[in-house]
């Protein structure tokens, strides 16, 4: 259910007409929602629409469908200036992982400065996570999400409260559910990503992953040097829109003697290409695209890979 707070500020905004984004995990959550807020005098609807984040908006289809505000589910505001007033519900979980993380303290040993990390849902545990390990005589760091300011958040396409301590830590503990972020986080530190899984209530180390990651993705740039026609995907959602790069990969695929067409849409989908002469294809969107390369058939590589080719 959302938040008492957002109820409040729904109310005060005297909001009428109400579109609900929500995430996928979340969808089971979504008539139940409508209806609490049908109960409180408000007229709702859900936008069906995969949404992948607050890079995500649907703002635009809102305002043109008549709605007064954007209640956006599930993830933190980062800046994007919208049509019509949104309201960022983070459906926090109050989450406290004191049981799981003292039964896992010895396999902290050989770390002495430990920086924390998590996403916006289990931002309450950060907290919790710190004070025992302090206790434990570990050193803790924490650094706020430059994108949001949330301390110890990261994002699928920001690390910045990772790498602003680095240099300062021996390991990063991430609290939380699901691989997705700890995963990311391998390919953008040297340190050891260690995660507490609160869904199986275990610690595991990721180091072994990295390495797999790291051989996966060399391999993908050595193939990719065999190839003659790249596919530059660009997303037309406002916080993954990112032409100007594009554009740049296309000229310095182009000065290496390949041929490089920009591909724009709304959700990349394979079957949007289909049928499309391409050999690989280059992700300028969401960073989870580049795991989805087996529905599209071919190796998808992040920008940064372009210029190994």
């Amino acid at each position: 259910m959302i938040s008492e707070k957002t109820l409040q500020k729904l109310k005060k905004m005297r909001a009428k007409n109400i579109l609900i984004q929500i995430p996928e995990g979340l969808k089971t959550k979504a008539l139940d929602i409508i209806t609490f807020l049908e109960k409180n005098g408000f007229n709702a609807a859900i936008s069906c629409e995969p949404c992948f984040g607050a890079c995500d908006l649907r703002d635009h289809e809102a305002k043109i469908l008549g709605f007064d505000v954007l209640l956006h589910i599930g993830h933190t505001d980062f800046g994007i200036k919208t049509e019509i007033p949104t309201i960022y519900d983070e459906y926090l979980i109050d989450y406290n992982p004191e049981k799981i993380l003292k039964k896992n303290l010895g396999k902290l040993k050989k770390y002495k400065k430990i920086g924390l990390l998590t996403t916006i849902q289990f931002k309450n545990s950060i907290s919790v996570a710190k004070k025992i390990l302090e206790r434990s005589g570990k050193t803790v760091y924490v650094s706020k999400n430059k994108k949001t300011g949330v301390e110890g958040q990261i994002l699928g396409c920001d690390y910045s409260a990772a790498i602003g301590i680095e240099k300062y830590v021996d390991c990063f503990l991430f609290l939380g559910s699901g691989r997705f972020h700890p995963t990311g986080l391998l390919t953008k530190t040297k340190k050891s990503v260690l995660f507490l899984d609160f869904e199986n209530g275990r610690l595991e180390n990721l180091s072994g992953e990295k390495s797999r990651i790291e051989k996966v993705r060399f391999a993908r740039i050595e193939k990719a040097k065999e190839y003659k026609r790249f596919g530059i995907l660009v997303s037309t959602k406002r916080g993954q829109m990112r032409i100007k790069t594009a554009q740049k990969i296309k000229k310095s695929l182009e000065n290496r003697g390949k041929r490089a067409y920009i591909l724009i849409m709304d959700q990349i989908t394979p079957e949007k290409i289909m049928g499309m002469k391409l050999d690989a294809l280059i992700n300028t969107a969401c960073p989870r695209l580049s795991d989805d390369y087996k529905m599209f058939g071919k190796i998808i590589l992040n920008p940064e890979d372009v210029s190994k080719l």
